[in-house]
């Protein structure tokens, strides 16, 4: 939920901060520069004393210098005139100002914090990254150093200061390059490969002009892939301000592999008994915590890597995995919608056999289906289950319900169908109704045509049987005459037939299977 008075705070950042971007130039896109991962986050326009801001790096940079380092993202600057002097430089942006540019206004970014976001560089590729500078205003000549931070150095306890830096590369002229219609610098740097825990990686780009404009940034990494422990890796806030989740929606919480297959996925309906964005978030981390401990995490990761979650600062939870190609979701959905199912209403079979029915059901949201039946055994199919009822033996007519659920993890529909068992004892029903082009027919009816009675397979309307392939010819069950062996019909478990003067009885459907060559078939 929005603080008190964040749409009045909201325009006046809005107003103060727009005018600023006039003059931008460019920051580290990648590794990311700490103002581009503090403005990306977000959460500072939704409250003044920076509750909202879900890192709490950025919370700490924010309460220090307020909103301007991340609306002057493009802006961490410096005039130099003795700009090739490096001890120019120096005096110009003293020790723990590094990351600010020595602006004074922008002194939060140089704050220590252990929650400082890092981009992980795995050493086992030969420790080459290559740099992305967003280049708002492009300006060449120029030229680049970076520098990296030695070891021993810790963002989490100090600020950075010239001593703890040594050059690793440097570049004059760089072309700009264009990438999804934004310019920038590449340039390809090369990290030690023996290097493990977490660094910063110090970026300056100087203009070469008579003012010695130069613009400077701080980006924390971490090496990986030298350890055999995994460690766990940041995805981004779990969840951010202004998400307001109503009662008769569903949260959905999603973690994402390379191929956009869901590894994680878990829905909290939410209701008018956990409505507060505090007490939905924190079922939702518990079920997540508890199911998928080894895959995701969502909490506050402290000095010993353990990831708990913090009830008393929702917006400082982060989502953490254990793969760096994994990806992470949360969103709202409506109220779910429950799925339709389409089933016969009633259905007939004999005493002692097998009856079988088609169950199909669609879902708005597009969810998995699961199907279940009170009665016989189901085979499932994408949206589509196949039931086998075995009829009870019995002298008598019986009225048996089968009820089919289907659910879709939300909401569940019970159907039920009404067979009647006939007993072996029970009169031969009536002739089925003769067909009609005019009448519309569902799944199971049985109709008489020009002699021959027929099956329908699904909904059909003027299609004429023996014609349409919706149709199935049925042919009667039991002792009694049989029918010649066809290879254009259908039958069903119990019938029997007459092929080359023998009788045989089929043992469950079966179609186009010629009786001697198919097990299908039992010779009387």
């Amino acid at each position: 939920m929005f603080k008190a008075g964040a749409g009045a705070w909201l325009s006046l950042v809005t107003l103060l901060a727009v005018p600023q971007f006039a003059a931008a130039h460019g920051y580290v896109e990648y590794p990311a520069a700490r103002q581009e991962i503090c403005d990306k986050d977000g959460g500072y326009w939704d409250s003044q004393d920076g509750s909202t801001i879900p890192n709490l790096a950025c919370r700490q940079a924010y309460q220090q210098s307020s909103w301007y380092p991340f609306v002057q993202k493009p802006e961490f600057s410096r005039l130099v005139s003795n700009y090739r002097e490096l001890t120019a430089v120096k005096a110009a942006i003293p020790d723990g100002t590094l990351c600010a540019a020595g602006d004074t206004k922008k002194a939060g970014i140089d704050m220590p914090s252990a929650a400082w976001k890092k981009t992980l560089i795995d050493v086992t590729q030969g420790g080459k990254v290559t740099v992305r500078f967003l280049a708002a205003t492009p300006h060449n000549p120029s030229f680049w150093q970076f520098f990296l931070s030695k070891p021993g150095f810790d963002a989490a306890t100090q600020k950075l200061a010239w001593a703890d830096l040594e050059l690793i590369a440097n570049f004059n002229d760089v072309a700009v390059t264009t990438l999804d219609g934004k310019q920038y610098y590449q340039m390809e740097i090369q990290l030690p490969t023996d290097r493990t825990g977490d660094a910063v990686l110090y970026t300056r780009w100087q203009r070469v002009d008579p003012a010695g404009e130069g613009f400077y940034n701080c980006s924390d990494i971490t090496f990986t892939g030298s350890s055999t422990a995994t460690a766990w890796i940041n995805k981004g806030n779990f969840v951010k301000a202004g998400l307001d989740a109503r009662a008769g929606e569903t949260v959905w919480f999603r973690i994402f592999d390379a191929s956009g297959k869901e590894v994680v996925f878990e829905k909290l309906p939410v209701t008018t008994a956990n409505e507060a964005e505090s007490v939905w978030a924190q079922q939702l981390a518990d079920k997540v915590n508890s199911e998928y401990a080894t895959l995701a995490q969502v909490g506050v990761v402290d000095s010993r890597g353990n990831v708990a979650y913090s009830s008393a600062d929702l917006y400082s939870n982060q989502v953490y995995t254990k793969n760096k190609d994994y990806t992470y979701q949360l969103d709202l959905r409506a109220s779910n919608a429950a799925p339709v199912v389409s089933a016969p209403a009633t259905l007939t079979v004999k005493s002692g056999q097998n009856l079988l029915f088609d169950v199909q059901a669609t879902d708005a949201e597009g969810d998995k289906l699961t199907f279940t039946s009170s009665a016989g055994s189901v085979l499932v199919s994408g949206n589509k289950a196949s039931v086998t009822y075995s009829a009870p033996v019995s002298s008598n007519n019986l009225a048996v319900t089968i009820n089919i659920t289907v659910s879709d993890g939300v909401n569940s529909v019970v159907t039920p169908v009404a067979v009647t068992v006939q007993g072996s004892g029970a009169v031969t029903p009536e002739q089925p109704q003769v067909w009609d082009a005019n009448s519309t027919y569902q799944a199971n009816a049985v109709v008489t045509y020009n002699g021959g009675q027929y099956k329908a397979q699904w909904w059909t309307k003027g299609e004429t049987p023996g014609v349409s392939s919706v149709w199935l010819k049925v042919v009667s069950t039991g002792s009694g005459q049989n029918g010649e062996w066809s290879s254009e019909t259908a039958y069903t478990a119990g019938q029997v037939v007459t092929y080359q003067g023998s009788g045989y009885k089929a043992r469950w459907w079966t179609k186009g299977e010629i009786p001697p060559s198919s097990a299908v078939w039992q010779k009387q």
